[in-house]
C-alpha cells in the first residue's frame, strides 16, 4: 500500500495559468476544426480523442519526477535513433516519404520523438559539463543533433533535417553560446545556401521559395494555395465573418484548410480580434514557459524547458508566417489548433515535462 508521502510524490506538477491557456487554445483548435472539416462528426470525434489524450499527457508526463528525465534522457536518445533506423529498414512510405512505423495498432513518426529526445539530450551533455558551451562543446552537442538529422534528412524530410539542427542551437543558445558563433553559423548558412539549392533541394522544395517570393507567376498552380490563404486572412476583416461562415474555407478554396491552413479559415472566420487573441495566448504560453524556466535551479531544467518554449514558438511563428505569405510555406501544423494526432499529443508530453521540471519542488536525487 502506497503511503501519502509517495503518492504526493507523484501528484502532477500542474502550472495552472499554462493549462489554462492551452486549454483554451485546445477548445479554439476544436471550434475551428469542426468548421473547417464541414461539420464532419468522424473528423470531429478523432479532433476530441486526441484532445483529451493530449491532456492526459500533460497530467501523467507532469507527475513524473524530474530526476527520472535527467537519467532516462540517453536511453530516450537512443530509442528515437533506434526508430529512425526501424523507419529507414522497413517504414511506410506515403507520398514518397518514408516516414512511419505501421506499429499494427497504429501509425507513428519517430521524428515526433526526436523533437523531446535531441533537447533533452544537449541539455543532459551540458548539465554535465555545467560550463558555457566552448567550440569543442558545441560541435559534441551538433553531432548529437545531427545523427538523427541524417536520418530524417534520407527520409526524405529536409525541413525535419533543419528543426532537428535548431533544436540544438536552442538548447546552446539558453546555455550562453557566444553571439560571435552565433553570428559565424548565420554566416555560413548564407554562404552554403547556394549549395543547398543547386544540389540538395529538390524540385518541390524549390518551388515553395520561387512561390513565396513570387505566387503570382504560377496562380493556379504552385502559387495557388498561398493566393487563396492571402484572400481568407484579408476578407476576415476586424470582426470576421463569423462561425462557418468561411466562405474560402467552406468551398474548398484552400486546401488542407484544417491542418496545416488552419490559421486562413480561424482569421476569415473571427477576424482581428480573433487572430490577436490567438496570438496572445501563444505568446503567453512561450512567455510563460520561459519564466517557469528561469525560476529552475537546475541547469538541465532550465534549457529543457527553455528549449521546449523556443521550438513551440517556432512552430506557431512559422505556420502563421507560411499562411501569411511571409514565410515560403512548410509542412508544420498550428500547434494544439491543426487537425493531427502525433503532433498534438507531442506538444503535450512536451508540456507535461515542462510542468514537471519546472516544479518548484524539483529534486534530483
Amino acid at each position: 500500500m502506497m503511503t501519502s508521502t509517495a503518492i504526493l510524490r507523484y501528484r502532477p506538477n500542474i502550472d495552472y495559468p499554462l493549462l489554462l491557456a492551452i486549454t483554451l487554445l485546445m477548445s479554439i483548435g476544436a471550434v475551428s476544426v469542426w468548421s473547417a472539416s464541414g461539420l464532419n462528426p468522424a473528423m470531429m470525434e478523432r479532433h476530441a480523442g486526441r484532445m483529451l489524450i493530449s491532456l492526459f499527457a500533460i497530467f501523467f508526463f507532469a507527475s513524473i519526477p524530474p530526476y527520472k528525465y535527467k537519467h532516462a534522457t540517453p536511453y530516450l536518445y537512443g530509442l528515437a535513433v533506434i526508430l529512425l533506423l526501424a523507419v529507414a529498414i522497413m517504414g511506410d512510405s506515403t507520398n514518397g516519404s518514408k516516414r512511419w512505423l505501421n506499429l499494427i495498432v497504429f501509425r507513428f513518426q519517430p521524428s515526433e520523438l526526436v523533437k523531446v529526445a535531441v533537447p533533452m539530450m544537449v541539455a543532459w551533455y551540458l548539465a554535465i559539463d555545467n560550463d558555457r558551451p566552448n567550440f569543442i562543446s558545441i560541435l559534441k552537442c551538433l553531432l548529437i543533433a545531427f545523427i538523427p538529422a541524417i536520418f530524417i534528412f534520407f527520409q526524405p524530410d529536409l525541413d525535419g533535417f533543419i528543426y532537428t539542427l535548431l533544436y540544438a542551437l536552442f538548447v546552446l543558445y539558453f546555455a550562453g553560446m557566444s553571439w560571435k558563433i552565433i553570428g559565424s553559423a548565420l554566416a555560413l548558412i548564407a554562404c552554403i545556401a547556394p549549395v543547398l539549392w543547386f544540389f540538395v533541394m529538390a524540385a518541390y522544395q524549390k518551388m515553395r521559395i520561387t512561390q513565396f517570393l513570387n505566387p503570382q507567376l504560377d496562380p493556379l498552380g504552385s502559387g495557388y494555395q498561398i493566393i487563396q490563404s492571402l484572400i481568407a486572412i484579408g476578407s476576415g476583416g476586424i470582426r470576421g465573418k463569423g462561425w462557418e461562415q468561411a466562405t474560402q474555407g467552406q468551398l474548398g478554396f484552400i486546401p488542407e484548410s484544417h491542418t496545416d491552413f488552419i490559421f486562413s479559415t480561424f482569421a476569415e472566420e473571427w477576424g482581428f480580434f480573433g487572430t490577436a487573441l490567438l496570438l496572445s495566448l501563444y505568446l503567453f504560453i512561450t512567455a510563460r514557459t520561459l519564466w517557469l524556466a528561469y525560476q529552475s535551479e537546475h541547469m538541465f531544467s532550465r534549457l529543457t524547458s527553455g528549449a521546449l518554449a523556443l521550438s513551440f514558438f517556432f512552430y506557431a511563428f512559422v505556420n502563421i508566417g507560411m499562411v501569411s505569405g511571409l514565410l515560403p510555406v512548410m509542412g508544420i501544423p498550428l500547434p494544439f489548433i491543426s487537425y493531427g494526432g502525433t503532433a498534438m499529443i507531442t506538444q503535450g508530453v512536451c508540456f507535461g515535462i515542462i510542468m514537471s521540471l519546472c516544479s518548484p519542488k524539483d529534486k534530483y536525487t
